[in-house]
């Protein structure tokens, strides 16, 4: 005897799609670009720029992102230096309103990387979807790994 028999099976397998395509919906997609003829093998140090969010920049979320990017960064072998650096860092954000519950969110998180020599545009890796900034929430340090995961390209 089955224990999930007709409309009861079908309302089940139903239950479970619409779940993992609420899931997928939410999930956090990560596009990046880079400019092919940079050696990025020749760029060692980096720094921050200040924020050019549009709108009030956010502070603790601007720290947040750095402190969460700067080991990975080490990890594949840039040092972080005040000045002279050969790339700098921009961190750009839209935000959704805030929500008593659940503080802000981000809709899209990005961050670019210009040669400081020239200012130019060398890699841009963008976050978008729903990414949480509390700081309970592991969104924000998914985010950053995502879109670092693909710096610098191989």
């Amino acid at each position: 005897m089955s224990v999930f028999r007709g409309k009861e099976r079908w309302a089940m397998i139903a239950t479970i799609f619409l779940s993992v395509l609420i899931m997928t919906g939410c999930a956090t997609t990560i596009k990046y670009s880079y400019d092919t003829k940079t050696k990025f093998a020749d760029q060692k140090s980096y720094a921050w720029a200040p924020s050019s969010s549009l709108y009030q920049p956010d502070h603790l979320l601007e720290t947040n992102v750095q402190d969460l990017a700067d080991p990975i960064l080490a990890q594949k072998g840039f040092t972080k230096v005040s000045e002279p650096s050969d790339l700098v860092i921009t961190v750009n954000y839209e935000s959704d309103i805030y929500n008593r519950q659940s503080g802000y969110r981000l809709r899209m998180l990005n961050l670019s990387i210009y040669k400081t020599e020239n200012r130019e545009l060398v890699w841009r890796g963008t976050a978008f979807g729903t990414i949480d900034t509390d700081a309970a929430s592991s969104d924000l340090k998914d985010a950053v790994q995502g879109i670092l995961s693909h710096f610098p390209p191989k």
